[in-house]
C-alpha cells in the first residue's frame, strides 16, 4: 500500500478520534463552573441565614432589655407610692390632719371611691379652692408633696388624706381616713396609685 494513502487513512483516523474526543472535553469546564455556581448560591443563602438570625437575636435583646427597664420603672413606682401612702398615715397618727393643709380633706371626695377619679394624669393646674369640684382630681395642684422623696424617682411622690366619717362612742373617737397616694417613676410615666382605709381610735 504506498504511503500516502497509509498517510490519509491514518488522518482520517485521526479526525475521527478527536471528534469523538471533543464532546467530553467541552463538558468537563461547564460541570466545572456549575458547581463553582452553586457554591455561590449556597454560600450566599447561609450568609443571609446567618445575618437574619444575628438580627433576630439583637432584637431579642433589646425588647429583653427595654422589659427589664420598665418592670424596675414600675417597681420604683409602686415602693414610692406605698412611701408616700406611709408618710400620710403618719401624719394622721402624729396629729398633723387639718384641712387648712394642702391635701387634706373634710367632707371627702364625692368620687374619691371610684379609681378613674385619681387615675387620670397629673390633672390640670388649678386654684386651692377649686379643688373639691375638679374631676378627674388635679394631682398638680391639691395634693401634698412627700418630705423626703424616693430614690430614682423623676419627681416627688403625692398624697391626699381624707375624712370620711367620724363615730364618736362613750369612751372612744373612730376616725376613717382614706388616703391615696401616687407615683410616675424614674421615667416620669410609670404611674402607680395606692389606697388605703384607715381607722384611727382615740380616747378622751
Amino acid at each position: 500500500m504506498p504511503d500516502s494513502h497509509i498517510a490519509s487513512i491514518f488522518l482520517r483516523n485521526q479526525h475521527a478520534v478527536d471528534l469523538v474526543r471533543r464532546p467530553f472535553s467541552c463538558r468537563l469546564p461547564l460541570q466545572r463552573k456549575s458547581q463553582r455556581g452553586m457554591t455561590l448560591i449556597i454560600g450566599l443563602v447561609l450568609l443571609v441565614m446567618l445575618i437574619s438570625i444575628g438580627m433576630i437575636g439583637f432584637r431579642n435583646t433589646t425588647l429583653s432589655g427595654r422589659m427589664t427597664g420598665n418592670l424596675l420603672d414600675r417597681n420604683v413606682s409602686f415602693q414610692s407610692a406605698e412611701s408616700a401612702g406611709k408618710e400620710a398615715l403618719q401624719v394622721i397618727e402624729s396629729g398633723g390632719f387639718s384641712t387648712a393643709a394642702l391635701g387634706h380633706y373634710d367632707p371627702p371626695f364625692s368620687e374619691g371611691d371610684n379609681g378613674n377619679f385619681w387615675t387620670q394624669g397629673a390633672g390640670a393646674t388649678v386654684a386651692a379652692g377649686a379643688c373639691v369640684a375638679t374631676t378627674p382630681f388635679s394631682w398638680t395642684s391639691c395634693a401634698a408633696s412627700v418630705g423626703t422623696p424616693y430614690a430614682n424617682n423623676s419627681e416627688s411622690a403625692k398624697y391626699v388624706i381624707e375624712l370620711v366619717s367620724t363615730v364618736v362612742g362613750a369612751t372612744t373617737t373612730a376616725r376613717t381616713y382614706r388616703v391615696t397616694a401616687r407615683s410616675t417613676g424614674g421615667s416620669g410615666a410609670a404611674e402607680s396609685i395606692v389606697q388605703v382605709m384607715y381607722v384611727q381610735t382615740t380616747t378622751p
